[in-house]
């Protein structure tokens, strides 16, 4: 889903911060919530039995979800600033509803909660595949009696190599 999604164009209602407008944006947010759990729970089914390819598929999937979310947000409020992030605007979302008392925003958050959760089971799912592809190499690399070094470590950044290798001149 892209910033295109004719949903995000909520700015033509005449008050955005009246309680009903506001009740309304949220049933539409909970939908997109609740798509993204599904994007989630498929990151999770890839990342159990996905290639790297896919792995990495679903990864921009979800960073271009989360920006398509943070867009719907900050439409509605008719604030384009590209520079808004989920977290910024669900902070703005939370403070207006708390303002508010709509009870509606707490099925919001445990949708966001959820997503969080499985952020997280994801997260580890990830780091355990990493670590069980730095031993696989690691074992290819001493099978070769090789003094090579991990290219990442085990939370999956890059390492540089402190060996050097002088490189031949013309």
């Amino acid at each position: 889903m892209s910033s295109s999604d004719p949903s995000i164009n909520t700015g033509l209602h005449n008050d955005p911060y009246a309680t009903s407008s506001i009740e309304e944006f949220l049933t539409r947010f909970n939908k997109k919530l609740e798509a993204f759990v599904e994007i989630l729970q498929h990151d999770q089914e890839t990342l159990i039995k996905g290639s790297a390819d896919e792995i990495s598929q679903s990864a921009q999937n979800k960073l271009t979800y989360i920006q398509t979310l943070s867009d719907f947000i900050a439409s509605y409020f008719n604030n384009t600033a590209n520079s808004s992030s989920l977290e910024e605007s669900l902070k703005m979302m939370n403070v207006i509803c708390i303002e508010k008392k709509i009870l509606q925003w707490n099925e919001s958050l445990d949708l966001i909660h959820f997503c969080r959760e499985l952020s997280d089971e994801n997260s580890i799912l990830l780091a355990n595949r990493l670590k069980s592809t730095n031993n696989a190499l690691d074992t290819l690399y001493s099978l070769t009696g090789s003094q090579q070094t991990k290219t990442y470590d085990d939370s999956g950044h890059s390492k540089h190599s402190h060996i050097s290798r002088q490189l031949a001149s013309v």
